[in-house]
């Protein structure tokens, strides 16, 4: 993980998978100078407290095992570290943006994408659903993220570009914070990979 607990901030993050269905149940991002006892001990409490965690998913860039460890050491089960690097970021991205793009007819159960070949968004179904009233039937999203206005603040400010090496590299603006995207992108990542996962997202 990277402490760098007194520029950015330590952020938890849970997702839940129902039917095929992305759900964020749960982001809180500590204080500044929060320990990182206090972030763990965080987590335990959700888990103790929630049935069914199925995993539970760290950035462990920068100080290794240690975190894992730690957490392991104060009670956590299904812990899971991750090294934060260039080819994993750009996967963790990657699984983040499909999710948001996919969407489904709760009608019919066309599935697809929202972008268009065109370039055009889709806000109902392709094949003219229409519920009882007439009315198009608007497709359902297959990652459910409730109203956060800084959660959308930072899924809206990340960039990136194509590096020398083919890989992409993840910025941000200057004066502004990524941990939330992250979080939710590790998380998401993690779900798709079978596993329902609450993060730990400690930068």
């Amino acid at each position: 993980m990277d402490f760098g607990k007194h520029a950015d901030y330590s952020v938890v993050t849970a997702v839940e998978k129902l039917r095929g269905h992305l759900y964020l149940r749960h982001c809180w991002q500590a204080p500044l100078e929060t320990s990182y006892g206090a972030v763990i001990g965080y987590v335990k409490r959700l888990q103790d407290n929630w049935t069914g965690v199925r995993a539970v998913y760290a950035d462990k860039t920068g100080v290794g095992e240690y975190i894992v460890e730690d957490m392991q050491r104060g009670g956590l089960r299904n812990v899971t570290g991750v090294n934060f690097t260039v080819p994993s970021k750009e996967g963790m991205a990657t699984a983040l943006k499909e999710q948001m793009r996919r969407a489904v007819c709760p009608k019919c159960g066309w599935e697809g994408y929202i972008d268009t070949v065109e370039g055009d968004w889709r806000t109902v179904c392709p094949r003219g659903c229409e519920s009882e009233e007439g009315n198009p039937v608007k497709l359902r999203p297959r990652l459910h993220i409730p109203y956060d206005p800084d959660l959308y603040h930072e899924l809206n400010n990340e960039r990136y570009e194509l590096g020398k090496t083919g890989k992409l590299m993840f910025n941000h603006p200057e004066g502004t914070h990524d941990d939330r995207f992250w979080a939710l992108a590790l998380a998401v990542y993690a779900a798709e990979k079978g596993r329902g996962a609450t993060l730990i997202r400690i930068r």
